[in-house]
């Protein structure tokens, strides 16, 4: 695991991972706007990786000129390029459609809350490939986060019926799905960069989503309202393209486990714009879901800011 060196690396880092979660944040409150609309999940997600994608060509572009213009060496064997697309395709593919189908059936308060439980995974998978051990503090994490899931999903499943299992399994999979993207996207950036790395990825995973609407959909379903186009506008931008170049920067400062934990600051900007702009009840189950869930998922950042811990 990356250990802090220099405090100016790690304030950086810290600042790329709190601006990205935070903009992430919005993504689930513009979702439920559109979702009004009628529109399905799987012309959502074509959408929005079809506005997405004209910034990763570029981007790209432009950083493979600078890598070339600076000298910097650049790993561009297939075997690299192709780990990268596979991560691609997981973290926003793969994750993005699981994510959007569970938002059918969840508000978007719980959806947070449940992705933000993310970094219980990346322990776990780091465990698995890596051979980090699972340390107590992480089994508290976990009991902690999973008691607060537990709390907010009985609160839900009496006011909102049955389906509300099916979207948080849905999610769950999203969170493990991107856990996955953050695991095994260090080795990857450090071979192509932060910004070409997070470039290719999204293309990769764009043509993935072509592929997912080509066999499911067609071309008429791509005819909606300005106001979908607005708001798919919005989630493209603010809510992908800035916050997945601020993430990736922030795991290639800080790595993937202090980067995770950064996440922190989302559900608490989903919850206040869910509240006030979407008229979601916030409860007192809500209240003690929300504050065990950050306290589990917080509890890791010790030892995970700890060179000397394993995880």
């Amino acid at each position: 695991m990356t250990s802090v060196s220099t405090a100016k690396l790690d304030h950086a880092g810290i600042i790329y991972g709190i601006i990205g979660a935070a903009l992430f944040s919005t993504k689930p409150i513009l979702i439920k706007y559109i979702y009004e609309y009628g529109v399905e999940s799987t012309v959502l997600m074509t959408l929005r990786m079809a506005f997405s994608l004209p910034f990763y060509l570029a981007f790209g572009y432009l950083a493979i000129k600078q890598r070339s213009a600076a000298g910097t060496p650049t790993d561009f064997s297939i075997k690299t390029l192709a780990i990268t697309a596979l991560i691609g395709i997981n973290g926003y593919y793969l994750a993005s459609f699981l994510d959007l189908e569970g938002l059918n059936y969840i508000t978007a308060q719980f959806e947070r809350l449940i992705l933000f439980t993310y970094p219980v995974f990346v322990v776990i998978l780091s465990a698995l490939f890596f051979g980090r051990k699972i340390t107590m503090p992480t089994i508290i994490s976990l009991s902690l986060t999973y008691a607060g899931l537990a709390v907010v999903f009985s609160h839900d499943l009496q006011s909102f019926g049955d389906d509300i299992l099916k979207g948080a399994l849905l999610v769950l999979a999203a969170a493990f799905s991107f856990a996955g993207y953050v695991v095994f996207s260090k080795n990857q950036i450090t071979k192509l960069g932060a910004r070409l790395f997070t470039c290719f990825a999204m293309i990769a995973a764009s043509f993935a989503i072509g592929i997912h609407f080509a066999i499911f959909s067609n071309l008429n379903a791509l005819v909606q309202p300005w106001q979908v186009y607005g708001l798919v506008l919005l989630i493209a931008i603010f809510a992908t393209v800035i916050p997945t170049f601020f993430i990736a920067e922030a795991i290639a400062r800080i790595g993937p486990g202090p980067s995770s934990i950064l996440g922190s600051a989302g559900p608490i900007f989903t919850i206040l714009m869910a509240t006030s702009l979407l008229g979601e009840e916030f409860t007192t189950s809500h209240l003690i879901g929300t504050m065990l869930i950050v306290a589990g998922v917080a509890w890791l950042a010790w030892p995970r800011a700890n060179p000397k811990s394993n995880i």
